[in-house]
């Protein structure tokens, strides 16, 4: 057998393959649009999924804590919109594209906040559409959101490149085909080659399941511990002995006992709480009536062992933990528990890199899904396409910034040493400015030798002006 296989194999290794044919498959099985998984958990099945991933977000305190701060440092940086080259022509089209970009029904900083949502969900799906403006060109009208549980099926081509997908419609049940280019699509797809991506959220599944089931725990326990219930007590027997032999009347033993059931009924604490019992005690029954410690009224707190609530706890705080170190997320916990000042700057820091990472996956989305079709329809030159590019984000305080500048100065590098600007980028700062020649240095000694000197004190015109400004002179 295993020689019929070498036989097979040298073979195929003997056959001649051109360098721009594709031989592989993809790894994801897909028929009739639908993507085959091996899903145990129905839940998590098709696009029941994200129902699951939205219930996750709305109901889990840490998850949406994460979320919301990653998405809003994704929409906090600055875009913007760089021209090909150094010419009128090529800036002037950055700035068309920038003001078309700024001119849309959704605002183009919430737009990159709905996309970012493709690291959490796997995949993330906006439609944009064009629009006709006033000064002829073809401009963007919108980029809107495809909710993750409306894609239904995939068009793909034999080698799993996404031609397009189908929505099935919320409100009439249609289903509407959305080519691919006509959308502005990510994926995280850096686990598995799947059209909808494996996302963080898919991570954290198990994980919150336990936390929910640990805080169900939590509360059956605080509910179900006796401890600090208020107890009373008072001689109902005595109280009927003297009904009976009328003593008393029924409603004196009823208002006697009242005031013990009133206290215990209504014992939340508030500033006219308060009451005073006997102090009476049992006796014995016999010759020497012997008193007892048991006093015949009395109140007290119910007493017990703990409930276990300490370790429920524990488990809590370590899931919690769990999910934001998947998320990335764990230096927002820093606070509740121990952590040094460096460790939370550091864990920041790597938050930074995924952040960045994120924005860096959006520029190059937004490059080829909205740019390029826009710079076709306008049938301009493929060499002046303006690129869109994010800033940085830096988890650097002033403080550092400044103590980095003064050390770098310290350093006495090299004006032109490429190494300042590494440095400077790092910092979130832009290249420093050299003077590369003395034809420059002569430019800016000749700017400052040929200024005009401030005028003197007292010179002729600012005299003339008081004069002709002094009454006396008239």
């Amino acid at each position: 057998m295993a020689g019929i296989f070498d036989t097979l194999i040298s073979g195929l290794r003997s056959r001649r393959v051109a360098p721009t044919k594709t031989l592989g498959a993809a790894g994801t099985a897909i028929y009739g649009g639908y993507i085959q998984e091996n899903e145990q958990n129905s839940k998590l099945q098709g696009t029941e999924k994200y129902r699951t991933y939205s219930d996750i977000l709305a109901n889990t305190a840490i998850v949406a804590a994460g979320v919301r701060y990653f998405l809003n440092l994704v929409q906090k940086a600055e875009w913007s919109f760089n021209p090909a080259e150094d010419t009128p022509q090529a800036i002037e089209l950055a700035e068309l594209v920038e003001e078309m970009m700024n001119d849309m029904e959704t605002p183009w900083s919430r737009a990159m906040r709905r996309a970012a949502m493709y690291k959490f969900y796997g995949f993330s799906v906006q439609e944009w559409t064009a629009k006709k403006r006033d000064d002829g060109k073809i401009g963007m009208f919108d980029i809107a959101p495809r909710a993750q549980q409306t894609i239904e099926r995939w068009d793909v081509d034999s080698t799993g490149r996404v031609l397009g997908c189908v929505q099935k419609s919320p409100q009439t049940s249609e289903d509407i085909y959305l080519p691919r280019t006509k959308l502005l699509y990510l994926v995280d797809d850096s686990l598995n080659d799947s059209p909808e991506g494996l996302g963080i959220f898919r991570n954290i599944v198990d994980s919150v399941n336990r936390l929910a089931r640990y805080e169900q725990l939590e509360g059956f326990g605080f509910e179900s511990d006796l401890r600090g219930v208020p107890v009373g007590r008072a001689p109902y027997r005595r109280l009927q002995e003297l009904v009976s032999d009328g003593s008393i009347t029924e409603e004196d033993a009823t208002a006697a006992a009242r005031v013990i059931e009133d206290f215990i009924g209504k014992h939340i604490k508030n500033p006219q709480l308060g009451i005073v019992l006997d102090s009476a005690v049992y006796e014995s029954t016999d010759d020497a009536s012997t008193p007892s410690g048991q006093k015949q009224w009395d109140v007290d707190l119910l007493k017990g062992n703990s409930s276990g609530l300490s370790e429920v706890n524990a488990a809590i705080e370590r899931v919690n933990h769990e999910i934001a170190r998947l998320m990335g997320v764990e230096h927002l916990l820093l606070g509740q528990t121990r952590g040094t000042q460096a460790l939370s700057e550091d864990k920041s820091h790597n938050f930074g890199m995924i952040v960045g990472s994120t924005l860096g996956e959006l520029e190059e989305s937004v490059n080829r899904d909205i740019i390029a079709p826009l710079c076709e329809l306008n049938g301009w030159d493929p060499d002046l396409w303006p690129k869109a590019q994010t800033e940085e984000i830096q988890f650097k305080s002033p403080t550092e910034v400044t103590q980095a500048l003064a050390d770098l100065a310290k350093a006495m590098l090299d004006p032109e040493d490429p190494a300042i600007n590494v440095i400077r980028k790092q910092l979130g700062l832009p290249d420093a400015l050299v003077v590369n020649d003395m034809q420059d240095a002569s430019l800016v000694t000749n700017t400052q030798d040929n200024a005009p000197a401030s005028e003197p004190e007292g010179n002729d015109d600012v005299n003339d002006l008081e004069e002709s400004s002094d009454p006396s002179n008239d």
